[in-house]
């Protein structure tokens, strides 16, 4: 999988229902992230914070019904929020180094 992909796939699983198929996903994104962060000569930060990463934890925490979008969630919800375009710019290769700011 490539990092295009990996973005594609994090847009994918938005509407699934499945945790497990997610988790499986989301392994297979972190391999594209790694590589990418290694040929970008990034640190962990960036694979930490990365767009991609936030899309699947927001998947993965409103499939176990942390709910992000409850007001005291407020800030996780507006990162995903903002992750989700930058994870679409990705996937269409118009910004291969999108980052989610604090």
């Amino acid at each position: 999988m490539t990092y295009q992909q990996a973005a594609q796939s994090a847009l994918d699983v938005q509407d699934a229902c499945n945790l497990s198929g997610v988790v499986f996903s989301f392994a297979e994104a972190m391999h594209a992230i790694c590589e990418e962060q290694c040929r970008l000569n990034q640190g962990t930060e960036w694979k930490n914070r990365n767009p991609i990463v936030t899309l699947y934890l927001s998947k993965l925490s409103e499939l176990n019904g942390l709910g992000w979008i409850e007001p005291q969630y407020g800030y996780c919800f507006r990162r995903a929020s903002a992750a989700r375009s930058l994870v679409k710019a990705i996937a269409e290769g118009r910004d291969a180094q999108a980052q989610v700011s604090n």
